[in-house]
């Protein structure tokens, strides 16, 4: 291989891993954190850590425009899809720290947090765990782990086990 395909080809790579990092990673992440700030209850937690860090005026401008649309929005999307874009940013970035690939090695962090969600939702649905099922929780927690490992890995870089 000659070395300017060898510098393209790199060059590539990277271009793809900025785009994976800024779209997969920051705007999911971004997303799902100003749904949160827009239209949820502000007796969050977050709320009060807006207020340390000297937010609270600006959050409550943007909320004067946004909360009344909420009641035009569907309640999937007040409050399932924000988790769903975080599991989305989670294993988008991890992804990103193995270079889009899937092994022995790497597979228990990769599906840890998805794995805690859609189990937690299911647990709810048999009392075991408080809360309330939702079928939207459960769909939006499985399109945010399946999505980007279809997105950006390679499906044969899933290397299975050799002994």
């Amino acid at each position: 291989m000659r070395i300017h395909d060898k510098f393209f080809r790199t060059f590539a790579a990277i271009k793809k891993m900025k785009r994976q990092i800024i779209i997969g990673h920051f705007l999911t992440l971004l997303l799902g954190g100003l749904v949160y700030i827009s239209f949820r209850q502000d007796t969050l937690k977050m709320f009060d850590w807006f207020g340390r860090v000297d937010h609270s005026e600006l959050v409550s401008r943007l909320r004067m425009f946004t909360l009344p649309l909420a009641d035009f929005l569907p309640n999937w999307f007040l409050y399932s899809l924000p988790d769903g874009l975080w599991l989305f940013s989670y294993l988008s970035i991890l992804l990103v720290v193995w270079n889009n690939e899937i092994s022995k090695h790497n597979a228990y962090w990769l599906l840890s947090v998805p794995t805690i969600a859609i189990v937690s939702e299911i647990g709810q649905w048999f009392g075991i765990v408080p809360g309330t099922f939702d079928v939207f929780d459960l769909l939006f927690y499985l399109a945010g782990t399946v999505f980007p490992i279809l997105l950006f890995t390679n499906l044969k870089t899933i290397k299975p086990q050799t002994t």
